[in-house]
């Protein structure tokens, strides 16, 4: 069986150190050094950047972006839910109601706010409001 060993090793008495050997060995660990070095510096000095680009593929839309939004709150009653729409071009519409349902949920514990809605291709906000009392809180969204 020791016949087909193909990583035969070599008896220490023919092997001889050369300085040619040292050289090969010494460049070949600085470049793995150097390897290891840069990659770590990338991966620290690494810069994240978040950026959001809206495209209408549609030409004939006018500047338009079709919106369908589909949101369930468990815990909230429907008559305590709106939609709040404003944008750049001077839209500013609070209470939309066009194209919506409020849809309770759990006997009327929770609710599922849906609607259909066209907005500008602008900056602009829309927000799911929630009403309590005279306060108004809501969940924000931008869009550019």
């Amino acid at each position: 069986m020791g016949r087909f060993d193909i990583y035969r090793k070599v008896p220490k008495d023919l092997t001889q150190p050369t300085y040619t050997g040292a050289i090969i060995s010494v460049c070949c660990c600085l470049f793995i050094l150097f390897l290891f070095l840069s990659e770590l510096t990338g991966f620290i000095a690494t810069e994240v950047v978040n950026e959001l680009y809206v495209d209408d593929p549609d030409k004939d839309s006018g500047g338009k972006i079709d919106v369908s939004l589909n949101i369930s709150l468990p815990n909230l009653h429907c008559e305590l839910v709106g939609l709040d729409i404003q944008d750049e071009m001077g839209r500013h519409e609070v209470g939309h109601i066009d194209n919506s349902m409020k849809i309770p949920l759990n006997n009327g514990e929770g609710c599922r706010f849906e609607g259909q809605f066209s907005i500008n291709k602008v900056t602009g906000d829309l927000k799911v409001i929630i009403f309590q009392g005279f306060t108004r809180k809501f969940l924000s969204y931008w869009f550019v």
